[in-house]
């Protein structure tokens, strides 16, 4: 795969955040990405793991 633009990008706007005085509150917004990026992967939002019924749940 082919990194090459989006990590410059990146390092560009680091630099760009850190000339504006803005790196401290760039790397909070970064956490806090971070933190809800991991929140949302967590395994109980996947759904429930019972997507088929089993034969004793069904009532006749």
């Amino acid at each position: 795969m082919n990194f090459d633009k989006l990590t410059d990008f990146a390092i560009a706007v680091v630099i760009a955040a850190a000339l504006a005085g803005n790196l401290d509150s760039f790397t909070k917004w970064v956490y806090v990405a971070r933190a809800t990026l991991i929140y949302e992967l967590r395994t109980e939002s996947w759904g429930s793991s019972n997507f088929f019924e089993k034969k004793a749940d069904k009532k006749n």
